[in-house]
């Protein structure tokens, strides 16, 4: 573990890890087998397309807005701590859709999900920028992977004994639309668990004379380390972001996995990532976080391929766990990268901006993938987002490039 001089370090890292472990059984509890219940619902196509591409909208609208306001308080701390209390109220109005007109399900659950979206968005945009003023620099990879590693072997019990108990245990559709409310219930618990371990970060008391910032597109657009990594960035996920539906269309649609195949996929994906986050933290830390993030969603990009060789679901869980190896180290590299190209004095406005480009992307990608898909065939549609996933890491390693040569002067 990293060693520092703040007395608050060794409590907000065991903090960061407890905190990383609740958040993630509630995610785990829900979130593999979301597109499964929409689906089970009478959801098509269209409304996992649409549950994946409005958050996205909604968010590029609400993050910045909310990243201004939040920037203004007193106490973020506190304010942050409220937006995660009532993003996890939504897990009981996800429980409640089996009670409303089956006719309006469907679209009701993909509202719900986009609404969640808003108290979500904000709090993450907020909770990066914590992160920043928890860990300092030089302790942030080892922060993230740490994190990140501690809660695969939790979640890997828990999606596997999901996904077995939705198959098996329900006697009948009715029994296992129970059990998905059973389960979205038990996750707000954890979220509310997950609200009171935020509530004990010891964060650096605001300077009550520091002047409150104001949001200037035009100096962030003339910020260059953060444009570059911006432009490549967008790149990136556009590609990243179309492939989501698809993944899910192509697992359930086109190979009928069931929810124990979905826990499966899960759990190949976490355990490389578990081993991921160890050695990737370890590369970041050697190399830095330009060399590793083009590297990484490298190996990323060839994810849709994998998918379009899998003509079964056991060569799909193969791929889907070797994807995870590289997912993890892009997970820990471009929170760390974002951080290290934005001054501290206006994080959170930064990554707000970041933020909402990301969004726009998300809210366009999908639907793209799924005209693509209509269109095409899901092989043209999973071949674009391969397409625009390797473009965004060569120009990740454009970006390193140019930027070592500057620093060689």
């Amino acid at each position: 573990m990293f060693h520092s001089d703040n007395p608050n370090y060794k409590i907000n890292y065991k903090l960061f890890i407890a905190y990383g472990i609740m958040f993630e059984l509630m995610m785990r509890l829900y979130q593999p087998f979301q597109a499964k219940f929409l689906q089970r619902l009478g959801g098509s196509d269209v409304h996992i397309a649409l549950m994946s591409s409005l958050p996205g909208l909604v968010m590029a609208f609400i993050v910045l807005p909310g990243a201004i306001y939040l920037n203004r308080l007193e106490d973020k701390h506190k304010a942050t701590g409220r937006l995660i209390l009532i993003s996890r109220m939504f897990l009981l109005m996800f429980a409640s859709v089996p009670f409303l007109p089956t006719n309006l399900q469907p679209i009701l659950f993909v509202i719900f999900v986009v609404l969640m979206s808003v108290p979500n968005s904000i709090y993450f945009t907020s909770y990066q920028s914590f992160i920043g003023d928890l860990f300092e620099p030089a302790a942030r990879a080892d922060a993230i992977g740490k994190r990140n590693m501690f809660t695969v072997p939790a979640t890997v019990i828990l999606t596997f004994f999901t996904g077995l108990a939705l198959k098996y245990l329900p006697g009948n559709e009715a029994e296992r639309i129970q059990l998905y409310q059973m389960f979205y219930v038990i996750a707000f618990v954890f979220g509310v668990v997950e609200y009171f371990i935020f509530k004990k970060f010891k964060i650096p008391p605001l300077d009550s004379k520091k002047k409150k910032l104001t949001f200037n597109f035009k100096e962030f657009m003339n910020n260059k380390k953060f444009t570059r990594f911006l432009k490549s960035s967008l790149i990136f996920h556009f590609g990243w972001q179309m492939a989501w539906p698809l993944f899910t269309i192509y697992t359930i649609s086109v190979l009928n996995a069931d929810e124990a195949w979905l826990g499966y996929m899960s759990i190949g994906q976490s355990l490389a990532m578990f081993f991921g986050y160890l050695f990737w933290a370890k590369k970041i830390n050697k190399y830095g976080n330009h060399v590793i993030t083009a590297i990484c969603t490298m190996g990323m990009a060839l994810t849709p391929i994998f998918y379009i060789l899998s003509p079964n679901l056991s060569i799909l869980l193969l791929s889907a766990t070797v994807s995870g190896f590289f997912t993890a180290g892009t997970i820990s590299v471009l929170l760390s990268d974002l951080l290290e190209v934005i001054p501290q004095e206006k994080r959170v406005l930064y990554i707000g901006l970041y933020t909402v480009f990301t969004n726009v992307s998300l809210a366009i990608s999908p639907l793209v993938g799924s005209y693509l898909k209509e269109t095409f065939s899901i092989t043209v549609a999973l071949g674009a987002a391969a397409f625009f996933r390797m473009l965004g890491s060569v120009s990740f390693f454009k970006r390193s490039k140019k930027e070592h040569i500057e620093a060689m002067g």
